[in-house]
């Protein structure tokens, strides 16, 4: 509410990238420490018999690789905003350089929903800004499967592969979630996930050998602790959002900055929003406060276009 309100033009909604881009720049900076430093590798965020080359997953000071890979889903796009559109060139300068460097942090996240976020981000902006840009891309991506790092190609192979452990242990996961609704469909379980775990518990309605801690979906995850009504208030006013977004990014052709800034914030949402459909992105709290940050920024981009 306060960010919407405090915006009133494209220099704006430009300062907001710029604090978007320093904590692109900080995290992923401690990503490449941890990386030079080295990373334990934890058994229970990748199969290693299916990927027996993969490094340790780094996950900057975010807790999880998933975690951070969301975080820069949808910040790498307020990023490349701020490289496209800065007035100074010593400021696309930077902001290319950070851009490139969260992007390979998010390559060593790992992180296969992050990955996709990322990518249908990128689809998106390029199909409103230059679609024409769009056989360039396709013929790029093609391009790069042979150089891509092995641990990397087969991470990516393992999204539709259901032997890969931790693809197979989040099928228990939605089968409680799935019991609980049936129970409670339209007030659920109650607000945090100790009133799911517990409500869990009390009835015995986990099957699998993991501790119960999310549903490790978004949309599941809402449904449980505040029932249909809570989940179709997220789903309207998500992608309501997101539509108006894109609507304003498609119809305004002259405000420049506005419009690559709006553009890119809506691409974040849509990534991000992706990534919920594999993982409880608001299992942190700082990572929820940065969701309605871009959530803020579509909804000002918005505003400004109205006004114009």
């Amino acid at each position: 509410m306060v960010t919407v309100s405090a915006v009133r033009n494209a220099y704006d909604l430009k300062r907001l990238c710029g604090g978007a881009l320093c904590v692109t720049a900080v995290s992923s900076g401690y990503a490449f420490l941890q990386r030079i430093q080295g990373v334990a590798i934890n058994r229970a965020y990748v199969d290693l018999n299916l990927n027996p080359d993969m490094p340790g997953r780094v996950d900057s000071f975010y807790d999880n690789p998933n975690t951070f890979g969301a975080v820069l889903v949808m910040l790498l796009p307020l990023t490349l905003a701020l490289a496209l559109c800065g007035k100074k060139l010593y400021t696309r300068l930077a902001a290319w350089c950070v851009w490139l460097i969260g992007s390979i942090a998010l390559v060593m996240t790992y992180s296969r929903a992050g990955y996709i976020g990322f990518a249908l981000s990128i689809i998106i902006i390029i199909l409103l800004l230059k679609p024409d840009l769009i056989p360039v891309l396709i013929a790029l991506c093609v391009i790069a499967i042979p150089f891509l790092p092995s641990a990397v190609w087969t991470r990516i192979l393992t999204i539709v592969n259901f032997s890969d452990t931790t693809t197979s242990s989040r099928f228990p996961l939605y089968q409680t979630a799935l019991r609980v609704i049936r129970r409670l469909p339209v007030t659920g379980a109650g607000l945090g996930i100790d009133a799911v775990q517990k409500y869990v518990k009390d009835y015995n309605l986990y099957r699998g050998a993991a501790v119960f801690v999310h549903s490790h979906n978004l949309y599941l995850q809402i449904w449980l602790e505040t029932g249909l009504f809570g989940l179709l208030i997220l789903l309207a006013g998500l992608f309501r959002n997101i539509k108006n977004g894109l609507q304003a990014v498609r119809d305004n052709l002259t405000a420049y900055p506005a419009r690559v800034m709006t553009c890119a914030a809506t691409a974040g949402l849509c990534g991000v929003a992706l990534c919920g459909m594999a993982d409880y992105i608001w299992h942190y709290p700082r990572v929820m406060c940065i969701f309605w940050f871009v959530f803020a920024m579509t909804l000002a981009g918005v505003k400004i276009y109205k006004n114009n």
